[in-house]
């Protein structure tokens, strides 16, 4: 397909005319045309804006398919592309073997904590989240806090607070509704000490907290996920961007690939996926 076609299909998608686009974009209408109908394409410098406005990467520009737009989709893509999601054989905490990793350095690059923060922000609005005040576990939270905050406002114009130390800022917090970020989730052992933290040192527990995946495994003890366990006992709402089911959904879907661990990956699910 190419790329004046790549183009036609997502304004269909979107149902926009070629005048619509072409305001977002600054050309005429009869530029739009021109690509759509192969006479010309697109300048270079319009690229990435054209990737913007629709929601997809440059990638995605140059091989779209129409259902590979969700927005966790494009997170799964965004986590294998940026070496966050990798299949191969890592030990847990809990001693199981899992065929899949996530690994949660999404600090080092601007353009990572930019878009982790969209994708953040994203779920927050999907769910109806209003929660007046961001926290995070550590430190390694806060640019995930700034970023979101800041999208939260850019995007949807919602000025949320963001509390970068939870334990010296409790004043602040003893007044607002919390909603903590976080990564992921396997065995909820660190989550449940995060939360005895937080209750101990401010009183109080957050009303939701965000991750980017739940592993949906369930507890030694129990047939429910670590996610429903914790939302029994604690009284809170736990919110994902993606789960397993997610990720076994876009290996299926060609979306990613799993290479040589995708039956060790089916296995696992099958033996540790829990309610």
């Amino acid at each position: 397909m190419r790329i004046g076609e790549k183009i036609r299909s997502l304004r269909k998608n979107k149902n926009i005319t070629q005048t619509q686009l072409a305001e977002v974009l600054s050309v005429s209408a009869q530029s739009v045309s021109k690509w759509e109908n192969h006479i010309s394409v697109p300048d270079i410098s319009v690229l990435p804006v054209i990737a913007r406005y629709f929601g997809i990467t440059m990638d995605d520009l140059f091989s779209y398919r129409p259902d590979a737009l969700t927005y966790k989709e494009r997170f799964i893509r965004f986590m294998v592309d940026n070496g966050m999601l990798r299949f191969e054989d890592r030990p847990l905490s809990n001693g199981r073997v899992s065929p899949y990793y996530i690994h949660s350095g999404y600090h080092r690059m601007g353009s990572q904590i930019s878009r982790l923060g969209e994708f953040y922000a994203e779920c927050i609005r999907e769910h109806g989240i209003e929660s007046n005040c961001l926290v995070g576990v550590n430190e390694r939270e806060i640019p995930l806090l700034i970023a979101t905050s800041m999208t939260l406002f850019g995007k949807y114009g919602v000025d949320s607070h963001y509390c970068m130390n939870y334990i010296t800022e409790k004043d602040m917090l003893m007044t607002r509704d919390m909603t903590l970020i976080t990564d992921t989730l396997s065995s909820g052992a660190t989550m449940r000490r995060v939360l005895d933290r937080m209750k101990a040192e401010i009183g109080r527990y957050p009303s939701h907290i965000i991750i980017y995946v739940d592993r949906m495994e369930k507890t030694d003890h129990s047939s429910l996920s670590a996610k429903h366990e914790i939302e029994k006992d604690y009284g809170v709402r736990i919110h994902n961007i993606i789960t397993l089911e997610d990720i076994l959904g876009a290996v299926a879907h060609g979306v990613i690939h799993a290479g040589e661990n995708h039956d060790r990956l089916l296995k696992y699910a099958q033996l540790y996926r829990g309610e």
